[in-house]
């Protein structure tokens, strides 16, 4: 692959780490703000469940763990992003290599997703009409992070194949093309 919608893969591999960042950076603020304001989330989370199913301590813990597990995603996803914006500018293709690795991952969970969602609907006999459009939309959300996904890899590989080709080209040095400063001449007194 070399373009995707026309863009140079450098090109997508700077916007599609920008939109990362930004949304990351947003949604890392969200849940510091959720934290912040833990006990108006146990409350809504409250309102949703029927009351005595779950204590209110095993509840707390559920959300703190929910909200940490999330915040975790984000920052890695922030840090992610931002390598593979340096990655992309500076032409390393290390640096692309986080960002490869936690989409991988994303698209991994929403595949298993996809299949949950589908066993459920088959399972609980849900009407199609109910279960169409989210199977439809997860299933369109999976196509586009593969097509993003596959493209940045393909960055990576020409970033690396460009490096190679730098490495090949470069005259092979030698200890004997430099001079040694280590040996002075004797000095005459």
């Amino acid at each position: 692959m070399n373009s995707l919608c026309g863009f140079r893969l450098s090109t997508v591999g700077i916007v599609i780490g920008w939109m990362n960042l930004i949304g990351s950076i947003f949604s890392t603020i969200l849940f510091c703000v959720a934290f912040a304001r833990l006990d108006d989330v146990m409350k809504i989370v409250q309102d949703q469940i029927e009351p005595g199913t779950i204590d209110d301590v095993g509840l707390r813990t559920a959300v703190i763990i929910t909200l940490c597990v999330y915040l975790t995603v984000n920052v890695t996803n922030v840090i992610a992003s931002s390598l593979l914006i340096v990655g992309t500018v500076k032409e390393r293709h290390l640096l692309l290599t986080p960002w490869l690795v936690t989409t991988y991952i994303f698209i991994f969970y929403n595949v298993l997703n996809l299949i949950y969602m589908v066993y459920v609907a088959i399972a609980k006999s849900v009407p199609a009409n109910q279960i169409a459009f989210p199977i439809i939309g997860a299933t369109l959300s999976l196509v586009i992070q593969l097509i993003i996904w596959n493209a940045i890899y393909s960055l990576f590989k020409q970033i690396r194949a460009t490096r190679d080709l730098q490495q090949r080209l470069l005259p092979t040095s030698s200890a004997a093309q430099y001079p040694n400063y280590s040996k002075m001449p004797p000095t005459v007194e």
